[in-house]
């Protein structure tokens, strides 16, 4: 398995690749885009990757519209970067900020 470093390199390079042809917002190009901010989030980089897929859905909804599969797949990225965000947060929080979960 990769580390969030390298998905951030591969799909960075890959999507260079595509940017070359002007391809910003095919599926493939949107798939990657969709990568890249969740590696960079996985990889500590929040506020990068917040921006990148604010970016991204505001542009697929633009050009595919809000109910188009590639405009959910840009909100399923949202919400992956959201959640690896929320992680990162309780991991980083003190110990006596952290409450148990009181449904045991």
């Amino acid at each position: 398995m990769s580390t969030p470093q390298q998905r951030v390199h591969d799909a960075t390079r890959r999507l260079l690749d595509l940017l070359e042809h002007g391809e910003s917002l095919s599926a493939e190009a949107i798939e990657l885009r969709c990568e890249l901010a969740e590696a960079t989030a996985e990889s500590g980089h929040l506020e990068d990757a917040y921006y990148q897929v604010e970016e991204l859905a505001k542009d697929a909804r633009r050009e595919h519209g809000p109910d188009h599969p590639l405009a959910q797949r840009t909100r399923e990225a949202v919400d992956a970067v959201t959640a690896i965000g929320k992680r990162a947060a309780l991991q980083a929080a003190p110990a006596h900020q952290v409450k148990p979960d009181s449904s045991s």
